[in-house]
């Protein structure tokens, strides 16, 4: 409503000021701004009129909450450059924390391939250890049977002659050479042959 009246005394004055205004028209324009202005300022009239037609208090105003509104901007805009801040270094730290975990993931890994790895051994070595066990408790009984028959021989009297020993062991001497080389190392067949005759 005020923009539409400072238009009609500025209109006013635009028809005061026009050349080819007769006098009576000039003093009619002048009278019809003042009652349209009544008694406002023609600098407050147009200053409020390339306002829009708002009073000079109610600009004032809007001066002040368009201040308002620049500050609560800026202080705005530092809490979040802060909080940007805050956030980037988290996210460094976050990050740091995720490599670190992997690292100590790759680490446990290789720590517990190794100790799998120890484990078979150990358990290898307990199988072989057990298996010599057993093999030296069966030599050691056989050793002992050995010793109580030659004993119960010894008792009984009844000794072999050492002809007996000597020919047994050339033929387990023979059978050892002809399962290697197919002979006796000699160039002999083995005494055991029945094939041909000894020669010399």
């Amino acid at each position: 409503m005020e923009r539409n009246r400072w238009e009609t005394a500025i209109r006013c004055l635009e028809v005061a000021v026009h050349p080819g205004t007769g006098d009576d028209e000039v003093i009619a324009a002048v009278n019809g701004f003042r009652r349209t202005a009544e008694g406002v300022p023609l600098s407050q009239v147009c200053l409020e009129y390339a306002c829009g037609g708002l009073p000079l208090a109610e600009l004032a105003r809007f001066k002040e909450t368009i201040d308002r509104l620049n500050r609560e901007n800026l202080e705005l805009r530092r809490k979040l450059a802060v909080e940007e801040a805050a956030q980037s270094a988290t996210a460094r730290r976050l990050d740091e924390a995720c490599r670190r975990i992997f690292e100590l993931t790759e680490e446990a890994a290789a720590s517990q391939r190794v100790a799998e790895a120890i484990e078979r051994e150990f358990e290898e070595f307990r199988a072989a250890y057990a298996k010599a066990i057993d093999e030296g408790r069966l030599a050691a009984a056989a050793h002992l049977l050995m010793l109580k028959a030659t004993a119960g021989q010894e008792a009984s009297g009844t000794r072999r002659p050492f002809s007996a020993f000597l020919a047994e062991a050339r033929l387990a001497a023979d059978r050892a050479a002809a399962a290697v080389g197919g002979g006796n190392g000699t160039g002999r067949r083995p005494a055991n042959d029945p094939g041909q005759p000894w020669t010399a």
